[in-house]
């Protein structure tokens, strides 16, 4: 019996080591199961979007004109009123002409006489040059009449820029607008004497249009990054296209001026709105993020553990973008106690 006890004890000593290895394992387990922190995920293909971004912008004429007088005169008539819509052209008033009527006709009278002296000086000269072949006249009179047809056609050409002038004065008793536009306002009225350079309408240019954007600087790459672009007014989008970008920043704002044309229909001038643009970049729900070590970032789950991807640039309450693949799990629920490198476990929502 003794022999038999001494044989069984190894095999006991065996058991019981094997149950006490087994019972250390799971108590190991329990505790690494334990520290596994619990977390939900989402693919960023499930939750990633484009942002619309927008900023303050209005339409602009290039074309904001007092159209004025060029000559002075009595106004006859103004037929334009504010509102209308007049085309290239159109008449926005008329001069009493009479004064430089009759000025063009003196003008042209003289010409037509200095014409006819130029004519006699050179019929002089011609006879003066025929005798002097002839020996029959000194070189002092042919000099002379060869001075005189110079002087003749100097005085045509003087009296015929004096006409000229007095024409352009005379066509200028109308005063045309000088693209298609709208009234603006009406300065000068029937009866008023106007010198030149008085104001007597202001039109605008109701095509030449583009629109002024104040832009934030942290939003310029996104915008000039832009898919597409559309200038939203009046419940109305107007899609634009990026013009030119002002290299000067205003100091008050921190925004820089931005002009767009429109690439279709257009907006009316004066219109306010906003300037709204998708970006090109995918980005995460803003309220995943969290700050670690004063950096802002959003924390995934690789391989049961938590990674910590800061976001530069970034300021909290903004989407962030991220370059990630879509597959990658983006930690939601449990995402605020955690460090970079935790364990994690996922369990359901």
């Amino acid at each position: 019996m003794i022999n038999g006890s001494r044989q069984g004890a190894p095999l006991i000593r065996g058991l019981v080591n094997g149950f006490l290895l087994l019972s250390l394992c799971a108590l190991v387990m329990e505790f690494a199961n334990a520290e596994e922190k619990p977390i939900t995920t989402r693919t960023f293909d499930e939750v990633g979007f484009h942002p619309i971004r927008s900023a303050p912008a209005s339409t602009i004429s290039l074309n904001d004109t007092y159209v004025s007088a060029e000559i002075h005169g009595v106004i006859q008539e103004v037929p334009v009123r504010v509102g209308d819509e007049i085309d290239a052209g159109a008449l926005l008033a008329r001069l009493d002409c009479e004064e430089h009527t009759l000025d063009l006709q003196q003008a042209r009278a003289m010409s037509q006489a200095a014409r006819a002296d130029a004519e006699f000086a050179r019929f002089q000269l011609e006879r003066a040059q025929e005798l002097a072949r002839r020996q029959a006249v000194s070189a002092e009179v042919l000099n002379e009449r060869q001075a005189q047809s110079a002087r003749s056609r100097a005085e045509v050409l003087r009296l015929e820029a004096a006409s000229r002038s007095a024409q352009r004065r005379v066509n200028h008793c109308e005063i045309r607008a000088p693209f298609d536009a709208v009234v603006i306002e009406r300065l000068a009225s029937t009866g008023e004497l106007v010198q030149a350079g008085t104001p007597i309408a202001r039109i605008l240019d109701a095509r030449d249009l583009e629109v002024s954007g104040n832009i934030q600087q942290q939003d310029l790459p996104a915008l000039q990054a832009a898919g597409s672009t559309r200038f939203v007014a009046a419940g109305l989008r107007y899609p634009v296209e990026l013009r030119a970008v002002s290299p000067v920043v205003d100091q008050r704002l921190r925004s820089v001026d931005v002009r767009f044309l429109f690439t279709d229909e257009a907006a009316r001038p004066g219109q306010v709105g906003r300037i709204e643009w998708v970006s090109d970049q995918r980005h995460a729900p803003a309220d995943l993020l969290v700050r670690r070590d004063n950096l802002l970032g959003v924390f995934v789950e690789e391989e049961g553990q938590a990674r910590f991807i800061s976001t530069p640039g970034v300021r909290e309450g903004q989407p962030p973008p991220l370059n990630l693949p879509d597959e990658t799990r983006l930690i939601f629920d449990g995402r605020f106690g955690l460090r970079d490198g935790d364990p994690v476990r996922i369990i359901e929502r």
